[in-house]
């Protein structure tokens, strides 16, 4: 196969897009680790009210869902990023300590 006139730099500005996708991602995963803990604020206040009902424990499902997707992702994080990954590690860590509180109510501490 003849080389079509593709630049030399192809490789290195694929390389360098890869990147800047995969800080993107963790971004966004940040994003959603932090939405998930809105999620969790907002079921806690339900349940000081009184509300203990399908509005929590959905709110409580969706932070669930959360952590189990980012453990998902950030199982397959290249090791490039190992520092940003330990970190949503520990982060996703906090969300599992919190949501178990919720869940069992004694979340005034944790979330």
């Amino acid at each position: 196969m003849s080389n079509i006139g593709v630049p030399e730099q192809l490789p290195s500005r694929f390389a360098t897009s890869l990147r800047e996708t995969e800080r993107a991602c963790l971004t966004l995963v940040q994003t959603e680790l932090e939405v998930a803990f809105s999620y969790l604020h907002s079921a806690q206040a339900k349940n000081q009210t009184g509300n203990h009902g399908p509005d929590a424990a959905g709110l409580i499902s969706k932070a669930v869902t959360t952590h189990n997707t980012v453990l998902r992702y950030l199982a397959n994080v290249p090791r490039e990023f190992e520092t940003e990954k330990r970190e949503l590690y520990k982060t996703t860590r906090q969300l599992f300590d919190a949501i178990r509180a919720e869940s069992t109510g004694n979340s005034s501490d944790t979330i």
